[in-house]
């Protein structure tokens, strides 16, 4: 478990080597907490850093997996990986360190509750103090609150946890295995938390303070105020300018922010002070020693000895800070003096200081931290420079590489003695050639390594292990470093002015590209790497017979100087074939690559289940089976997407080289022909290809002319009305479509949907949008449950909402014309049920849905209750004229129809909602439609030659002037609405075109006509 340790091979600037001088005097740690990578109070850092030259720490719960991606294509765990490296680029400019949780950022939360439930309150509590007794910070700065005006429930979640951390952290009895782990318990002194200074400004979320305005709601007793508007005269910066600089490095969720000189305020309100404190405090160390005298009051128990002792160190660092204008070897001739101290004072500890175990091993730690930061300063002052280059930075199991230690001694310094070390992981064997003077000022040696045959693959260390649903399985002395300790270290001990100096660099490989240079840490990757070129999930129907599937696989030599060979075999369930067998593989050195097929056949009937095949290559007796996958950071300047030639970071993602087949029990209804038109980057359509249903993309091109009366049904992608201006021209063009009798389905669009026309009839999203069910379970209810997309042709009940991924649904309608139809409902614990989640209309002749379901989540990874409501979704034109079919057949004027030709009279219905008091036509009008009604109440009414009325009130269910109509007489009555009614209509023209075109159907007309008039 190593802290950040000053890098004593770089040749830091002149301002880098002032902040690191001071810092030797300090012990003032800051910690800062947030959940995500972003969060920081970013100034606060800068001004702790900087200003104080204190350590300035901020950990995040999260690497911020869900969040989005506007510079690279990475996602999920790779833009995990991806922030890690932009929060390190922010940290070199602040001066502060990044730590991170175990806890994987799993999306949008709306409630501490749940977060906690998911990321387990216990394990979150651990993971805090876990970090505080790493850092041993003074002070404690929360960025959350723990209550809802944090927003997104992670912060809330977060935020409350901290204050039981506050006092769990030095408290021996709270989780004695961290003891056991070497993190003895340590007490902060002081706890704040950060004040919401936004100035109302909600851009970010709440999660930032754009203007750092003065706030007189908080210039009162309990809250401190900062300044980073001050002025570093180090930097020639103030300290948010310096922030801003730093804040802009998280380029992947599209910061930027113009760094401005003057005042910039933040505010800090304090919850807890064990040190006495002014009600109205000037700074964060208001009743603090932040200097390494401050050890001596805690941990030190008050300890008069090592306030002695460590006054004279630190007034070796002043001295030191007084010679630096007369050079850098005196400074370090005066902290060479308080390196001795230091080490005397660790060696004395154990007789001279009285306190607890845990107060010793508390100041040890510090102590031993302190002394590798006095060597590192001391070393940069000297001139000493370690260099440990490895000549290959892909290596393979067995490989053997050359590693160079080089000691530069530039300030031409006498050193007594010189040692060189390789420290290699257990198994790696090494051999060590004779030590060489290069030049006058540089001495150096080689080594022979010879790469273990088992070694374990490079992988970030948190992704080594398989991680749950919710945090990922740390291996044993990882405390939320950025990265992976390095594979292999050189260290190197002089003996100067009878003093040991440690200086220590890990294994890289260096070298130059077209545009730059780098320097990356070596890694460990199979001999032939698997890279599967059919997709890693495949979907199919279980309802469909015998099935067959064809995948591709490309595998690529990854030796240097030497060719290999090996056999690839595709493992698959027992009863499953597969050809060939395996592919016997005779590669060249690094690049060559064989593209490779196997045909994998299912048993016949296989059962709805998920199933697993397994690529597996062996090579010397070993078995690979994973997928290589390079995480790539652009070099500065360079065009495009960094390559394995040019990044500037590179780690592997090591995948299982497996392809899942997800056999799915869902039933499509066959022979309709499908559009869709893309919004957002998804994969519906990939996602569905293996069940057969035709579909067309229709491309901008095509929006304003292509015939749309040939499909059945278009699925409109998720806001796709706001990304494609295209779509927004033409959405008249999709209304008529519905009117005409189309299907339209529409996945959920953002604000700027609303209120445009888009829609058939008005609506509005409620403020902020609704995002609902993040839980496990999201309390869905069907309210229609003989509804046919509840029903047809796949039965959706409440389980079909189970193991939904990240989210069930967004922007919801909140509010809606009578004309939809609410079909389903669902919502989080302790909110109101959110009807707007699917909603159905007829229009015209057509059908018209809007759902806020996630299915652009769900149907790529096979969710199999989503992808049946899916289905039912897109059986609408056949489930619509099935259920119009029915009610027919119940009406005695059709009830004579076959069933072929009640479905052709259900293709020209449409509908319409009348309001109470209005008429439907009057008597004496043309007859131009037949009616339906199938809710609500109607009065024909009859007047005679004297103006005398009679009338028939008309129940639902029933039909309304079809004698006209078939005659082709005026209306003999007036249809008076006595209730709010629906209907279904059927047009003359239309009717009589039918008839016209079917002589079955007139035939069937006329049978009933007759039947009618006999009766």
């Amino acid at each position: 478990m190593r802290m950040k340790e000053l890098d004593s091979t770089i040749a830091y600037d002149t301002s880098e080597l002032l902040y690191r001088l001071k810092g030797l005097g300090m012990t003032g740690v800051v910690l800062h907490i947030g959940s995500h990578p972003d969060d920081e109070d970013i100034g606060l850092l800068s001004y702790i850093a900087h200003k104080y030259s204190a350590k300035a720490v901020y950990w995040s719960a999260t690497r911020g997996e869900a969040g989005q991606n506007r510079i690279a294509p990475y996602l999920g765990t790779e833009l995990g990986i991806f922030r890690s490296w932009e929060a390190n680029n922010a940290r070199s400019i602040d001066g502060g360190e990044c730590l991170y949780g175990p806890f994987i950022d799993f999306g949008y939360s709306k409630t501490a509750a749940e977060c906690l439930s998911k990321w387990e309150k216990n394990e979150v509590l651990k993971e805090i103090v876990r970090v505080i007794r790493a850092v041993q910070p003074q002070i404690v700065v929360s960025r959350w609150r723990g209550i809802p005006d944090d927003f997104h429930g992670q912060h809330q979640a977060i935020g409350s946890m901290v204050y039981d951390a506050f006092e769990a952290a030095g408290n021996p009895a709270r989780f004695p295995e961290l003891s056991e782990e070497g993190l003895s318990p340590w007490q902060p002194q002081k706890l704040y938390y950060s004040c919401n200074n936004s100035g109302g400004d909600q851009s970010a979320g709440g999660a930032l303070n754009l203007f750092g305005y003065q706030n007189p709601d908080y210039e009162k007793d309990g809250i401190v105020r900062i300044n980073t508007g001050e002025l570093d005269l180090i930097a020639g910066l103030t300290y948010q300018e310096q922030a801003w600089l730093a804040y802009n490095k998280h380029q992947s969720q599209g910061m930027g922010v113009v760094p401005k000189p003057g005042d910039f305020f933040y505010y800090f309100s304090l919850h807890k002070s064990l040190v006495p404190t002014p009600a109205r405090e000037n700074s964060l160390y208001d009743g603090l020693d932040f200097s390494l005298t401050g050890l001596a009051d805690y941990p030190g128990n008050n300890s008069e000895w090592l306030r002695l002792e460590l006054s004279h160190v630190k007034a070796n660092v002043q001295e030191a800070s007084q010679k630096i204008a007369s050079g850098t070897i005196n400074v370090a001739h005066a902290l060479m003096a308080g390196l001795t101290r230091l080490r005397q004072i660790n060696a004395s500890l154990s007789s001279q200081f009285s306190g607890t175990e845990f107060q010793k091993q508390a100041i040890t730690q510090m102590l031993e931290q302190k002394i590798k930061d006095f060597e590192a300063v001391i070393c940069r002052c000297l001139g000493l420079r370690l260099e440990c280059l490895a000549d290959d930075g892909r290596i393979t199991p067995g490989q053997v590489f050359q590693c160079d230690l080089r000691l530069l001694n530039q300030g031409n310094q006498p050193l007594d003695s010189v040692d060189f070390t390789l420290h290699l992981p257990p198994d790696w064997h090494q051999e060590q050639q004779e030590l060489d003077k290069v030049a006058a000022n540089a001495l150096s040696t080689h080594y022979l390594v010879s790469v273990a045959q088992q070694s374990t693959m490079s992988c970030p260390y948190w992704l080594v292990n398989p991680p749950n649903r919710y945090r990922y399985q740390w291996p044993e002395g990882y405390i939320g470093q950025p990265f992976s300790e390095p594979l292999g270290q050189g260290t190197c001990q002089v003996i100067y002015q009878n003093q040991p100096l440690t200086l220590r660099e890990p294994i890289r490989f260096r070298e130059a590209f077209t545009g730059g240079s780098r320097s990356l840490p070596i890694a460990v990757i199979p001999p032939i790497s698997i890279h599967p070129s059919s997709q890693s999930k495949i979907l199919l129907d279980a309802n469909s017979g015998m099935q067959s599937l064809e995948l591709s696989i490309v595998v690529r030599s990854n030796m240097e100087h030497e060719g290999v060979s090996g056999n690839l075999r595709l493992e698959a369930p027992v009863d499953w074939i597969v050809e060939p067998d395996s592919v016997e593989l005779v590669m060249g050195r690094v690049g060559d690559a064989k593209n490779l097929t196997f045909k994998v056949t299912l048993p016949e009937n296989t059962p709805a289940a998920d199933y697993v095949l397994r690529y597996v290559v062996n090579v010397a007796g070993r078995d690979y089976d994973r997928i290589l996958k390079p995480v790539r950071l652009g070099t500065p300047g360079l065009p495009g997407q960094p390559s394995e030639s040019n990044s500037s970071q590179e780690v592997y993602i090591l995948d299982p080289a497996t392809v899942e087949v997800k056999v799915l029990d869902v039933r499509f209804v066959t022979g309709l022909r499908y559009a869709y038109v893309k919004g957002i980057d998804e994969n519906i359509q990939a996602a569905l290809a293996q069940f057969n249903l035709n579909f067309h993309a229709i491309t901008d091109a095509e929006m304003e002319f292509i015939d749309l009366r040939q499909f059945d049904a278009i699925v409109i992608g998720p806001n796709a009305y706001v990304v494609r201006e295209s779509l927004r021209n033409a959405a008249k063009r999709f209304l008529n479509y519905v009117e005409h009798g189309g299907t339209l389905i529409v996945q959920y669009q953002g604000y700027p949907f609303e209120g445009k026309g888009f829609t058939p009839y008005p609506f509005k999203f409620n403020q902020p949008h609704d995002r609902t069910s993040t839980e496990e379970d999201p309390s869905p209810k069907i309210l229609k449950p003989n509804h046919f997309l509840a029903t047809y042709p796949n039965l959706i009940t409440k389980d079909s909402f189970l193991g939904w991924h990240q989210e069930v649904g967004l922007y919801f309608f909140g509010e809606w014309d009578q004309h939809y139809e609410s079909v389903f409902s669902c919502h989080d614990p302790g909110e109101d049920p959110k009807e707007g989640c699917l909603l159905i209309t007829s229009y015209g002749q057509g059908t018209y849905i809007y759902t806020g379901f996630t299915f652009f989540r769900q149907i790529p990874i096979g969710q199999p209750g989503a992808f049946r409501l899916f289905a039912n979704l897109l059986a609408t034109p056949a489930a619509r004229i099935r259920e119009r079919s029915r009610i027919l057949k119940q009406i005695p004027f059709f009830s004579f129809m076959s069933e072929d030709q009640l479905i052709e009279v259900a293709k020209v219905i449409s509908e319409c909602w009348m309001r109470q008091k209005t008429n439907l036509f009057h008597q004496g009008d043309p007859s131009e439609n037949m009616y339906i009604l199938m809710q609500g109440a109607v009065d024909l009414v009859k007047s005679n030659e004297e103006n005398i009325q009679s009338s028939l009130k008309v129940e639902p269910n029933s039909l309304i002037g079809e004698m006209e109509v078939i005659g082709n007489l005026p209306r003999l009555t007036t249809a008076q609405i006595r209730e709010d009614a629906h209907l279904l209509v059927i047009n003359k023209d239309e009717f009589r075109k039918l008839m016209y075109e079917h002589s079955d159907i007139a035939e069937q007309v006329l049978k009933m006509l007759v039947t009618k008039i006999v009766g």
